[in-house]
C-alpha cells in the first residue's frame, strides 16, 4: 500500500507527452508546404504619343497585390493637353487585370473631376517564350470636357517574373 507521499510521487503521462510526436509531424508537414511565392512585374511603353511605366507585385497565380510606381504621360505629339501632363496611378486604378498562360491584360482607369478629364488604357500583350518579354498592343482613350480620343501603339517591352 502507498503513503501519501509515495502517491504524491506518481505521475500518471499527461495526454500532451503522447501527442508531442504529432505536434511536431504537424509543425514539420506546415513548414515544408510549398511557398506563395510573389513576381514582379514592369512594363514600359515609350513610343511618340505616350510615355508608361509601371513596376508592381503580383502573386504567381494572382492578381497584382501592390503598384510601387506607376505613370501615364501624354506626349505633345498625341496633341491632347491634359492637367497635368504626367499622371501617377497605384493599385486602386487598376480596374482589370489577368496574368494568365501567355497573356497579360491590364485596364487602368484614372479620373480627375475637377479637370474634367479620364483617362483609359488598355494593355493586351503576348508572352514571347525566346525573349521571356509580354510583346502587344495598347489602347488609350482620353476623355476631356466630353470629348474623347483614342491613341494606339505597339508594347515592346513588359516583363513578369
Amino acid at each position: 500500500m502507498l503513503t501519501e507521499n509515495a502517491r504524491a510521487a506518481v505521475t500518471i503521462p499527461s495526454p500532451i507527452y503522447s501527442s508531442r510526436p504529432w505536434l511536431c509531424l504537424v509543425a514539420w508537414l506546415a513548414m515544408s508546404a510549398p511557398a506563395a511565392a510573389s513576381a514582379t512585374v514592369t512594363c514600359d511603353i515609350d513610343d511618340k504619343l505616350v510615355t508608361f511605366a509601371m513596376q508592381a507585385i503580383t502573386g504567381r497565380s494572382g492578381p497584382i497585390t501592390h503598384v510601387q510606381g506607376g505613370t501615364i504621360e501624354i506626349k505633345p505629339a498625341a496633341n491632347v493637353k491634359l492637367v497635368p501632363p504626367q499622371l501617377t496611378f497605384d493599385r486602386t486604378h487598376i480596374v482589370q487585370q489577368w496574368l494568365l498562360d501567355r497573356d497579360l491584360r491590364l485596364q487602368i482607369e484614372i479620373d480627375n473631376a475637377e479637370a474634367k478629364q479620364s483617362i483609359n488604357l488598355v494593355i493586351l500583350a503576348r508572352l514571347n517564350r525566346k525573349t521571356e518579354k509580354y510583346a502587344g498592343q495598347y489602347v488609350l482613350k482620353i476623355a476631356i470636357a466630353g470629348k474623347t480620343k483614342e491613341l494606339k501603339g505597339r508594347i515592346k517591352d513588359c516583363e513578369a517574373g
